[in-house]
């Protein structure tokens, strides 16, 4: 029966005189339309839902389903709009409701564009998948176009595979998750799947899940003022290998390498993982039907209040229900949240009249976001630093001792609040809520103001001679380009004053590195914490330009590999940037080696190679609007503990919408790693940092720099002789005999190098590709023409110039699979 389940079936192709059987294989060259005449196995659902199939498959033992391929459209809106999905099947049978049971999407393309009647799957003859809508427009592609695929497939696990004629996979579903994780399912390690947005909405909702070496965590999704931050609310480490779902099932989680599965042992049934738009991460069992067993996100102490949703905004949770803080005076209920409850200020908050704003009090009320802006402060200054705040919605003060000494967060945008006890948390919390008096109240201020306008005329006029003298003192000296006001930044930076600086590095001390735009130095914090201070030039109008976009880039994403912003000092002149500190210093110290004891083995280097390509692609793909670094060089990779890459460096970084395919600006890189369009002046993409990329590889194999600072050729044009002699083995690292030993898997690695170089942008491959491709799940198309390799330094030197922010940063925004 095995046997049976695995031959191919042969091609499958609809059209008006299809017949009604269904197959799990269909070859490229076959173009399906999604309408009521062409559908041969078309299906309704007493929900309303309705499936026109183009794949079956059934499961590989008899605890699986039977999984479906193709066009569905939600029986739950009244919209007529179709999503490509796989989904579980069930059984069916000639009755046009065949199901008592709404479809269960285990997988979809388009998310976030649904298509209309008469849509397009087309299987093109050169391998991609393409959809497009009734109108001609391109929603969702595989992006396989050029890799020689010849076949689709529906597995036996619910799994869409793309093979090319020697059955190598190109494109695989598994890669590309969703909201659903099933059983066997690679995760990788900083890979992410979303919630999504309601349960009859599949756009992207509130939720993210991701997986860390330790395990999982899971982070809302949040919008504050001008920008989007990823929050952790939840996590499970791996060394809790297993949960308890019911009597007969038990969760096992499986790490290997970069990636983690989860298998349900003993499995009776198909259970698969989903991350609910509530941030519930439940587990469900599929008979013909469906039901909840378990939901792994649930606290054993603060039960559903766990949820940063539950309530809605200004909700307070205790012991799973809901209230609305204070009196009606002050909020309302509304039913605005995904769970029906949430609370409304009756009057908002309005920073023109800030002289009617209070804080109602709430005893031992905490915030599932608590990040310390101010440390060492005591109730009333954490107060008055929100009233300062016009953005700041929430004083959160926690407590060991007495009121006098504590932490303060300063919420720009409250979700639910909950209620906490110093036995859970160790800690004592009280959460003050900024409230507008009501308008009724605003006739009894008016005494008050008339009294306080004519109090600060008086005072106008001592203090305007006092702020002339000073103006008259500072003169041209101060700086009003580049302070605090102008600078952007997720909450959970911290704002360091220039004394703070300058205790830290004992008075830059420990000069760590050096560049265009200043220099880098140890510091050591007042908690013990060992950072490295990036301190620019004061007065240089390319250091500010690179301040800002610095920190607001870096400071409003999360990645692995990434390095971490802590925070920063814009006094003024005074512009430092405070990081996590590499230990192991930038990657060009480790291959730029003069001695054998400094260099790296082959397992080192490659792994380097693919953490370099996972920044890169969570920098490319799963953030919106997309950033492109500008300046991806052995200099600006550095090394932690463990000789795990982060990046960094994002003075020159752009950030480009979703749907905004090139940009007409030319900022500067660095000579040598810039690629071709770059110095031609031509509209650029993303692909630039992939052309610096491949220079990088070039570098780490051959242990030498891709310019020689005292004369000789460039490392590409040296390149391009060897490989058209068929001698790319010369170019190996000559200093690391492991290298040598490896020298096979070296070339291979330079061949992915010389793919990136390319000049045709269609055919340099994407972030996405290459990371499947170091996975060794598939394969470039092997280069021939070795014509494009060579360095020719342009007349013209392109300018710099600021980057334009289109639209603010969403950290891992996606809009399913790529």
């Amino acid at each position: 029966m095995a046997l049976a389940l695995e031959l191919m079936i042969t091609i499958f192709i609809m059209n008006l005189c299809a017949t009604n059987a269904t197959q799990s294989t269909a070859h490229n060259n076959t173009s399906w339309q999604n309408n009521q005449g062409s559908a041969q196995g078309s299906y309704n659902f007493v929900d309303g839902s309705h499936v026109r199939t183009l794949l079956v498959r059934k499961g590989t033992s008899k605890s699986y389903p039977k999984f479906g391929f193709g066009f569905l459209r939600n029986g739950t809106t009244d919209e007529i709009f179709y999503l490509v999905t796989v989904r579980f099947m069930g059984e069916i049978t000639s009755s046009s409701n065949h199901q008592n049971h709404p479809p269960v999407i285990l997988w979809f393309a388009n998310g976030q564009s649904p298509v209309k009647e008469n849509a397009t799957l087309e299987f093109t003859a050169d391998g991609d998948l393409i959809l497009k809508d009734a109108d001609g427009t391109r929603v969702w592609s595989t992006e396989t176009s050029g890799s020689n695929v010849t076949r689709i497939t529906l597995d036996g696990n619910g799994n869409l595979r793309l093979y090319d004629a020697e059955n190598r996979p190109h494109w695989i579903s598994f890669l590309h998750p969703t909201n659903t994780w099933l059983p066997g399912q690679r995760l990788h390690v900083h890979k992410m799947m979303a919630s999504t947005n309601s349960t009859t909405s599949l756009s992207q909702g509130k939720f993210i899940l991701s997986l860390s070496p330790k395990g999982i965590e899971v982070f809302l999704h949040m919008s504050t003022v001008k920008r989007f931050q990823t929050i952790p609310y939840r996590n499970y480490f791996l060394n809790m290998s297993s949960a308890v779902l019911n009597k007969s099932a038990i969760l096992v989680f499986n790490k290997s390498g970069s990636h983690i599965t989860y298998e349900v042992a003993p499995r009776s049934k198909f259970h698969y993982m989903r991350l609910e738009p509530n941030g519930h991460l439940n587990i469900y069992q599929l008979d013909n039907g469906y039901s909840d067993n378990a939901d792994l996100s649930r606290d054993e102490h603060y039960g559903d209040c766990i949820y940063p949703t539950k309530c809605g905004n200004y909700g307070v949770c205790s012991n799973g229900e809901c209230t609305c803080p204070g009196s009606s005076s002050y909020f309302k209920q509304s039913n605005d949240s995904e769970n029906g409850f949430s609370c409304a200020e009756v009057t908002h908050l309005s920073c023109q009249f800030k002289h009617l704003q209070r804080f109602l009090k709430l005893e031992n009320v905490t915030y599932f976001d608590f990040v310390p802006h101010l440390i060492n402060i005591d109730a009333e200054g954490c107060q008055r630093a929100c009233l300062g705040n016009c953005s700041c919605k929430a004083a959160l003060f926690r407590y060991q001792g007495s009121l006098s000494t504590g932490n303060c967060s300063l919420p720009t945008e409250i979700y639910t609040l909950r209620n906490s006890t110093k036995v859970i948390s160790g800690y004592n919390d009280i959460t003050f809520i900024k409230v507008q008096l009501p308008s009724d109240q605003n006739k009894l201020s008016l005494l008050f103001m008339l009294l306080l306008s004519v109090s600060a005329f008086l005072l106008l006029v001592i203090g305007a001679s006092i702020y002339l003298y000073k103006r008259w003192r500072e003169g041209k000296r101060r700086d009003k380009s580049t302070d605090e006001s102008s600078v952007h930044v997720a909450n959970h930076l911290v704002k360091f004053s220039s004394k703070a600086m300058k205790s830290a590095t004992r008075d830059f001390q420990i000069r760590l590195g050096r560049g265009g735009s200043g220099s880098v130095f140890e510091g050591l914090l007042n908690d013990g914490t060992k950072v490295a201070v990036k301190r620019l030039h004061p007065g240089e109008n390319r250091g500010k330009k690179e301040f800002l976009s610095e920190v607001e880039t870096i400071g409003n994403i999360h990645h692995f590999n990434l390095v971490r912003l802590v925070g920063y000092c814009a006094e003024r002149s005074n512009r430092f940037l405070v990081y996590e500190y590499m230990c192991n210093g930038s990657l060009d110290k480790w291959i730029y080696h003069k001695d054998r004891i400094q260099t790296l083995s082959w397992d080192i280097r490659k792994k380097i190679i693919f953490q370099i390509s996972r920044g890169l692609e969570y920098l490319h793909d799963y953030c919106n609007p997309k950033i492109i670094h500008f300046d991806i060089k052995p200099q600006n990779i550095l090394l932690d503990r463990d000789l795990n890459v982060k990046i960094a460096d994002f003075g020159l970084a752009r950030l480009i919408a979703q749907d905004q395919s090139h940009v007409s600006t030319m900022p500067k890189g660095t000579p040598g790693y810039m690629a071709p369009e770059l110095t031609r002046g031509n509209s650029i993409t993303a692909k630039i940092d992939i052309y610096s990329f491949g220079v990088v590889i070039l570098e780490i194999i051959c242990g030498r720099r891709s310019s020689n600072p005292n004369g000789g050729d460039y490392l590409v044009d040296t390149l391009k002789v060897k490989a058209e002699a068929d001698r790319l083995c010369d170019l190996v690292d000559k200093k690391s005999e492991d290298m040598q030993s490896h020298r096979d898997d070296a070339v291979k690695m330079i061949q992915i190098a010389i793919s990136c170089l390319q000049k045709n942008l269609h055919r340099r491959p994407s972030t996405s590709m290459l990371v499947t491709v170091l996975q060794g799940l598939t394969k470039l198309e092997p280069v021939t023409d070795y014509g494009f390799l060579s360095f020719a330094v342009e007349e013209e030197t392109p300018q710099e110039v600021v980057p334009i922010r289109s639209s603010p940063i969403t950290a891992a925004t996606l809009s399913g699979p790529r």
